[in-house]
């Protein structure tokens, strides 16, 4: 099957991917911090209250970075992919679960996204939203400068049994954000290797190869 070199992400899309990147690793490292000092300082210090700055800058950009993607689903004028994540799309699902899991020996051929890679876009952006309320739920200050989370966000506590759940959550939703992530890694490695197509540096360089059109 002859290949030919598609440019399959522009320079927005992989900025906008990589910021994400940044964002949920500097997330995860101070979101440990936070929950368990592993360094000298602790609760009050000088160090804590930069985690804690740090921390919300990284969400602010994982939040901001959702919408901008969003945007672009609906109005990018390089590629406008929202119709991909149709949940009617979604049908060959089963087929792309055998073939990560070396059930099957192949896949048909999709636009941008398959099936598998949609639902874990759809199930990432969910996740991010969900951070997004038991974070703020948690946070005690001004949002943005003008919104007092703390009073804003009591909804999300009232909902889950308490802060203590909240903050619960919150903790195992950082979890999944590091499974997520060892998962996504691993599919695009895995369709590098099998599909020879450069899915993984892709992200890097905006190329893939794909199937020559006739």
């Amino acid at each position: 099957m002859e290949k030919e070199l598609r440019y399959e992400w522009n320079l927005s899309y992989r900025i906008e991917h990589w910021v994400r990147v940044i964002a949920i690793a500097v997330l995860v490292f101070t979101g440990f911090y936070i929950h368990r000092p592993f360094i000298a300082g602790g609760p009050g210090s000088f160090l804590m209250t930069w985690m804690k700055f740090f921390h919300s800058v990284a969400a602010y950009a994982l939040v901001l970075g959702l919408v901008i993607r969003i945007y672009m689903a609906f109005n990018s004028t390089f590629k406008k992919d929202w119709e991909e994540f149709r949940l009617r799309n979604l049908k060959n699902f089963p087929e792309m679960i055998g073939y990560y899991l070396f059930i099957k020996g192949s896949h048909r051929e999709y636009k941008k996204y398959n099936p598998l890679e949609a639902l874990e876009y759809l199930f990432f952006g969910a996740l991010i939203v969900f951070a997004a309320f038991t974070g703020a739920a948690l946070y005690k200050g001004m949002a943005f400068g003008f919104i007092n989370a703390e009073a804003s966000f009591r909804w999300v506590n009232t909902l889950l049994g308490g802060e203590s759940y909240t903050r619960i959550w919150h903790f195992l939703t950082m979890w999944v954000f590091i499974i997520f992530a060892g998962v996504h890694v691993y599919m695009a490695l895995l369709q590098s290797a099998v599909n020879k197509d450069r899915t993984f540096m892709s992200i890097f360089t905006g190329y893939k190869l794909k199937k020559k059109a006739s």
